[in-house]
């Protein structure tokens, strides 16, 4: 993970001047934003859906209004409660679809 992270702060670091603001405050538009973000190393779709969500939903950042998913994200975490919550049901609807998976493999 610190690898990971290092990563990351070198591409902020040589892409963004070392802002990491930027990434969001000069996309073009949402197309933009998501390439940007995608190009992010460590950055797989998951992530790059919930930083988008987080953007949108807690930061108000308006070119990315238009990524947020239809389901429950990060984004919509505001306490720990909800946290927990959102961990619960990200839980479940993995093990149903890893059931699912098992049935449609034999």
């Amino acid at each position: 993970m610190a690898a990971r992270v290092a990563e990351l702060a070198v591409c902020v670091r040589d892409d963004y001047a070392g802002d990491a603001g930027r990434i969001w405050g000069e996309a073009r538009d949402a197309a933009d934003l998501r390439a940007r973000i995608g190009a992010l190393p460590g950055f797989g779709e998951m992530k790059v859906k919930a930083l988008r969500s987080v953007l949108a939903k807690r930061l108000g950042i308006a070119v990315a209004q238009g990524l947020v998913p239809a389901h429950p994200t990060l984004g919509d975490v505001d306490s720990a409660a909800a946290l927990a919550d959102y961990q619960a049901t990200k839980r479940a609807h993995k093990a149903e679809w890893m059931a699912g998976r098992v049935g449609r493999s034999g």
